[in-house]
């Protein structure tokens, strides 16, 4: 949409409420879900920060901008902040003849008077005697009565002399001027809205300008005409809020939703046309405009879209634009560009008319499937990898989830979001928050450190010895097999089983017959050479000998195994 403002400007409606189209409409603001009412929450605390004596100032051009500020009130209004709403009209109130009027005596802009009479029909004050004038008769004096304009609002002293001076009513001032008119019970409200309707085409859009040859004959849609979605969306919220619609009117707006829907992307977004591209403002009237049809899963679509252009640098993820959170972007290629300059002088009057366009379509984001909350391990062990669940984050919805110095950004999808952190050494507990536009909750994690292995115990492996193993050329082998994690080590000694006579000796003695150190790799086999001592070859002369192989190491249980050598023949 082209951001208007100034003395030509014609912006925005009042309500999210809605009713079946054959009921009476309803100033009440549609209830949120909690994801909603959190976006539309910071949405409106910054759009309430923007004012300056209760009006927007324009800071770049040094002007107040009420026109702007109307929309700000509307915006407001429609999510259920009357108060703030009635607070822009008092402050608007007394310098409302420079928004309508212009420096020319007898200049009237009639699109700027209408919405002037909708803000103060809106906000409950008398537009009979704002700010000490009837405006509803000023407004009804600005409505043509002779063929073919019957029902057109028209500017009044246009200065035709001046090439940049003109009638600058368009289709959105005359969807307000039907609107203040029907409410206020005015006898000319059926001509408006009748000259209203004339500019619907019939497949259902609204046009954007009215026709400039006011001696034309035909002042409706023709076949050159082509689609406004700012315009229709604007058309059917004004329609929508206009106590006592008829049902003619209110037919016409349901027929213009059903165009909305039609013009909507696969992500949810609008576009004001090939120029604009899809753009918040665009988007946010429309998914007010649906809102307000009943279209309740189109305007959840253009919601999501819509949060996810909405400012939230949320520490310690993001402080750049902290100051600014809840405005919402005219495009994501902006947002992205302001995390990084912030938002100029000259970009924050965009920011202002996107938010106050946007805000009330953001009602419609849709609800979570839970409460928003965090949850995190009760206790987890020191340098493990933790993971935190984040739940009741709607689609689109920004956090940012933190742990000592490590933060990570997280966009919601109505469902459980996980985040994970490597825990640092050490016992410790560990907070874990979760920050979004709305506050923080936290969750806590106990580490506890990791318990020493203990070292496996030495062990001697298993010897393997038949019977009677044989010895040739005075030697014999054994086998140690080892079953074990480390290696098996130790000294294999083979002595007699007992004591023994020695050939030559008279006292018997237990003799050594071999002995060794070996090392077995773990699970591994290995076969020993043992070699037979002489005073051992000297008692197999005398045959078979019993022996008893004990294998030793510090530390290890020592193990004994009993067999016969036997010297081999030949």
């Amino acid at each position: 949409m082209k951001l208007l403002s100034g003395l030509a400007a014609v912006a925005l409606a009042t309500t999210t409420f809605v009713p079946a189209l054959t009921q009476p409409a309803s100033a009440a603001p549609l209830p949120g879900s909690p994801t909603a009412d959190r976006a539309v929450q910071a949405g409106a605390t910054w759009l309430t920060g923007q004012l300056t004596d209760g009006v927007v100032h324009n800071d770049e051009y040094d002007f107040d901008d009420l026109g702007l500020s109307a929309d700000v009130a509307f915006a407001l209004k429609a999510v259920g902040k009357d108060s703030a709403a009635s607070g822009i009209a008092d402050a608007v109130e007394p310098l409302s003849e420079s928004w309508v009027a212009g420096f020319t005596p007898g200049r009237v802009y009639a699109g700027s008077l209408a919405k002037l009479v909708t803000l103060a029909q809106a906000t409950d004050h008398d537009a009979t005697a704002f700010n000490g004038t009837d405006q509803v008769a000023r407004l009804e004096g600005l409505v043509s009565s002779s063929a073919p304009l019957t029902g057109r609002l028209e500017d009044a002293g246009v200065d035709t002399s001046d090439p940049y001076d003109a009638d600058f009513v368009n289709v959105i001032g005359q969807s307000f001027a039907a609107r203040a008119l029907t409410t206020a019970g005015s006898p000319r409200a059926a001509d408006t809205t009748a000259f209203l309707l004339a500019q619907q085409c019939d497949a259902g859009f609204f046009r954007a300008q009215l026709n400039g040859d006011k001696a034309d004959s035909q002042q409706g849609c023709t076949s050159a005409d082509t689609g406004s979605v700012d315009t229709t969306a604007l058309a059917v919220v004004n329609i929508l809020d206009t106590e006592g619609a008829s049902k003619t009117a209110r037919g016409a707006a349901a027929l213009a939703a059903d165009w909305l829907k039609g013009q909507q992307a696969a992500d949810g977004s609008f576009s004001a046309g090939a120029t604009e591209g899809y753009n918040a403002n665009t988007t946010g009237l429309a998914g007010w405009a649906l809102a307000r049809a009943g279209e309740t899963a189109a305007a959840a679509k253009a919601a999501t879209w819509l949060r996810a252009v909405q400012v939230a640098d949320l520490a310690p993820c993001a402080t750049t634009l902290a100051a600014d959170n809840g405005a919402v972007a005219y495009q994501p290629g902006i947002l992205a560009t302001a995390r990084t300059s912030g938002i100029t002088l000259g970009a924050r009057d965009q920011y202002r008319r996107t938010t106050a366009q946007a805000l009330p379509a953001l009602a419609s984001a849709p609800a979570a499937d839970a409460a928003l909350r965090i949850s995190a391990p009760a206790t987890a062990v020191e340098k493990s990898t933790v993971t935190v669940t984040v739940l009741g984050l709607g689609a689109g919805e920004a956090a940012c989830v933190s742990t000592g110095n490590a933060s990570k950004s997280i966009t919601g999808t109505g469902g459980s979001v996980k985040v994970t952190f490597d825990l640092p050494a050490g016992a410790s507990t560990h907070t874990f928050r979760m920050t979004t536009l709305a506050g923080s909750s936290t969750a806590a994690t106990v580490a506890t450190v990791t318990p020493p292995v203990p070292a496996p115990a030495p062990t001697v492996g298993e010897l393997d010895a038949a019977k009677v193993e044989k010895v040739r050329k005075n030697r014999f082998r054994l086998a140690v097999s080892c079953d074990s994690t480390v290696a098996c080590a130790g000294t294999l000694t083979v002595r007699t089983a007992g004591k023994v006579r020695v050939p030559g000796k008279v006292r018997k003695k237990v003799v050594t017959v071999s002995e060794r150190a070996y090392t077995v790799a773990p699970g591994g086999e290995k076969r020993l050479v043992l070699k037979v001592t002489k005073t051992a070859r000297a008692l197999l002369a005398g045959g078979p000998l019993k022996v008893r192989a004990v294998q030793r190491a510090t530390g290890a249980q020592r193990a004994v195994t009993t067999f016969r050598l036997k010297a081999a023949k030949g």
